[in-house]
């Protein structure tokens, strides 16, 4: 896993840095800077920028702005001679102003657009390549509207875009709507920012390249979110003893389908033994049963009890409502289910019935996971859903604490947060996910963990929910590369290897 911070955490760490060390603030900067020259040289000289074609940057009054005039003068030092900047305003700052200066007097043009906006237009006309150091991490709220008709000019001018450490426009506080400056590139300086994987920013941010060194290696920063890799799942899906028999490897009641859905059924239970799990049963309404009785082989097909009352000593995890609808007497139903004090997996219909629950007074007497899209994030909080995708922090831990469960939101980048407030995220950013029966597949691998790791880990539902997205991600883009599109059952063969197998 890595730590992702708040742009605020990162503006403590710089101070802290510059204090501990006795570093001034410049220095700081030039070391920033060497590094992101290091890093942006190839992708110039491969584009011709500096050259053939004119290497750009914008740059606004702070430390961001303040790297991109230092990175243009390590460019015109390299040899480089068509370079230039503009300034969103003329008073750049203190730091700014010392390299705009220094720029200035080896000969590059440098440009303020507050006073000559027409000429700073023209420059962004004939840009080959953009630096954008216009806005950073001290960014909040939206950018004023001077400083996103730049963004708005440079965007029309067509060239490849390298953002400074957050594309112009991206900041702890981005919601939905925010002027934004999409890039090719993001420069991000470590630890990046967690602002970086927001859903509907993350586009945004292009190939994001790591910039490392500036900061020291033994500094701790207080993590945001941690974003998920894929060798994480050695510690959160660790492999049971070579003696574990089926009943050691977790035991899934599974309660889903109904006439119309019986797929989404056979692939969430199926999905369960896909995560290890020893021993699954699908428990279907009388009209189902004969449906999916002859579908299935390995998992065990059985007619659901009339007052969903079960015998919790025979199970380890629950899951319920993958295509199981809302009909009457769901609600009681549900209640009765998890009154039996079993760990749940809440997928699709079983998702707003657990709200009404909850609404009445109800409350979970073992941990719950809950798995829904953004619609139906959407219906649970009320939050629309562009804006929860802009900016997960700002809705799901606290929706995690109201529900008193660990939720996973699903999207290209899928959230992932636990009552407790620990947020952790995974990069997916799959296409192919995105085919009917995915979430099936997602819901049966994370109760198949849960049942698993039940009397394995300290904390099971965090940690099966996170080792849930590993798998399916990792089994999408397998599936994916080795398939071109696929259906959803290609997800569970994948990820079954990949559980297997976890060092692959």
């Amino acid at each position: 896993m890595k730590i992702l911070v708040s742009c605020a955490e990162a503006a403590r760490l710089d101070a802290a840095t510059a204090s501990k060390a006795a570093i001034p603030s410049l220095l700081l900067m030039e070391d920033a800077s060497v590094e992101l020259w290091r890093a942006l040289e190839p992708l110039a000289r491969a584009r011709g920028a500096g050259n053939s074609g004119l290497l750009l940057a914008l740059c606004g009054p702070g430390n961001n702005g303040g790297d991109a005039l230092a990175l243009l003068r390590h460019a015109r030092f390299s040899g480089l001679r068509k370079i230039a900047a503009v300034l969103s305003r003329a008073n750049c700052g203190e730091l700014g102003s010392l390299y705009a200066a220094s720029l200035s007097a080896l000969g590059l043009q440098v440009l303020a657009w507050d006073k000559d906006r027409g000429l700073c237009e023209a420059l962004m006309g004939e840009a080959t390549l953009i630096v954008d150091g216009i806005s950073g991490s001290g960014l909040e709220g939206p950018l004023r509207t001077e400083t996103a008709s730049i963004l708005a000019v440079a965007q029309a001018s067509g060239a490849p875009i390298a953002a400074i450490d957050l594309p112009s426009g991206l900041s702890d506080s981005y919601d939905n709507g925010f002027p934004l400056l999409p890039a090719t590139w993001t420069l991000s300086i470590e630890p990046r920012k967690a602002c970086l994987y927001y859903p509907e920013g993350r586009e945004a941010c292009g190939e994001i390249i790591p910039i490392e060194g500036i900061f020291p290696a033994d500094e701790k920063p207080s993590p945001k979110a941690m974003l998920l890799e894929d060798e994480d799942l050695r510690t959160l899906a660790p492999q049971p003893s070579v003696s574990a028999y089926k009943g050691e490897r977790g035991r899934v009641a599974v309660f889903a389908g109904s006439i119309g859905a019986s797929g989404a059924a056979v692939l969430a239970s199926r999905s369960c033994l896909a995560a290890g799990a020893g021993i699954a049963a699908l428990f279907a309404s009388k009209e189902l049963y004969p449906v999916v009785a002859c579908m299935l082989e390995s998992v065990m097909a059985k007619p659901e009890p009339a007052d969903g009352i079960i015998d919790a000593k025979r199970w380890d995890s629950l899951l319920i409502g993958p295509g199981w609808g809302r009909g009457p007497g769901r609600l009681q139903y549900l209640a009765a289910l998890l009154g039996s004090g079993l760990p749940a997996v809440l997928d699709a219909d079983a998702i707003a019935l657990y709200h009404e629950l909850l609404a009445s007074g109800f409350s979970p007497g073992a941990s719950i996971i809950l798995t829904p899209h953004p619609g139906e994030f959407a219906a649970l909080t009320g939050i629309d859903s562009k804006r929860s995708l802009a900016n997960p922090p700002a809705f799901l831990p606290q929706a995690a604490k109201d529900f008193k469960a660990v939720i996973i939101l699903k999207s290209q980048v899928t959230w992932i947060a636990s009552p407790g407030g620990e947020m952790a995220l995974w990069e997916g950013r799959e296409s192919g996910l995105g085919t009917a029966g995915s979430g099936d597949v997602l819901a049966g691998l994370a109760a198949g963990l849960l049942a698993s790791l039940a009397h394995r880990s300290p904390d099971p539902a965090f940690d099966a929910a996170r080792a849930a997205v590993i798998a399916h991600g990792r089994a999408g883009r397998e599936a994916r590369s080795s398939r071109g599109w696929f259906e959803a059952g290609a997800i569970m063969e994948e990820a079954a290897r990949i559980l297997g197998c976890p060092f692959l």
